[in-house]
């Protein structure tokens, strides 16, 4: 693996000769998110779009910080390593991605697809239970509901990256996020905003992303 240089705190990364590097992202189920209002799921509900909406962000986070770099969803890695698994039914756990990685068949599949790492989302976002309250006030044809309610979120991501070719990984923690969502309501008149804190921990990741990739590559030269 050789490095071409760029700026001097974001080096411009090639695998070979005249490429780039390949990083796949993938979601660790682990992450879920919890809601006490009584919605609990795990972030596979939305797999794909979740693929993408991070991928994107690590794709911005390379732009912005100099690096060249190729980014792929979880979905095409596995569709370039598992060809004849459908990509649903992939191994997906850590446990069994680490293990893979020592495996012949597993790692010439990852050197013909140019895979040089993976990424993998984890941590948590919490919602709070919501607060505030609607009321009615006064009677008949005067009545008025008025009142507001919101609701708190905190996320706490994290990105291990790993290098298929060597099997050295580094955990990059994002920076945490907070948020509120809210919504009033003044004489049938509703307003509200939400607390776009999603979009917020996806550029937090893709910045981790590409922190733990330069150091990686920086260790491995």
């Amino acid at each position: 693996m050789s490095i071409v240089a760029g700026c001097a705190s974001h080096p411009v990364v090639e695998s070979e000769p005249g490429s780039i590097p390949t990083i796949a992202i993938l979601i660790n189920h682990q992450w879920v998110e919890e809601d006490p209002r009584g919605f609990v799921w795990e972030v596979r509900k939305g797999e794909q779009d979740t693929e993408e909406q991070f991928a994107a962000c690590v794709r911005q986070a390379a732009a912005s910080n100099f690096m060249s770099v190729k980014v792929i969803t979880g979905t095409q890695f596995r569709t370039i390593v598992f060809p004849d698994i459908d990509p649903r039914s992939a191994p997906r756990s850590m446990v069994a991605l680490r293990s893979l990685i020592l495996d012949q068949r597993f790692r010439k599949r990852v050197e013909n697809g140019h895979i040089d790492y993976m990424a993998v989302l984890g941590g948590e976002t919490r919602t709070s239970e919501t607060k505030g309250g609607i009321a009615l006030i006064g009677g008949g044809p005067g009545a008025a509901i008025v009142g507001a309610l919101w609701w708190d979120h905190e996320s706490h991501l994290s990105a291990l990256v790993v290098d298929l070719h060597r099997g050295l990984e580094q955990l990059q923690k994002a920076d945490d996020v907070m948020g509120t969502s809210w919504f009033a309501i003044f004489d049938f008149i509703i307003i509200g905003a939400p607390s776009f804190h999603e979009t917020k921990e996806c550029q937090n990741f893709g910045q981790a992303v590409i922190q733990a990739l330069g150091e990686m590559v920086q260790k491995g030269e």
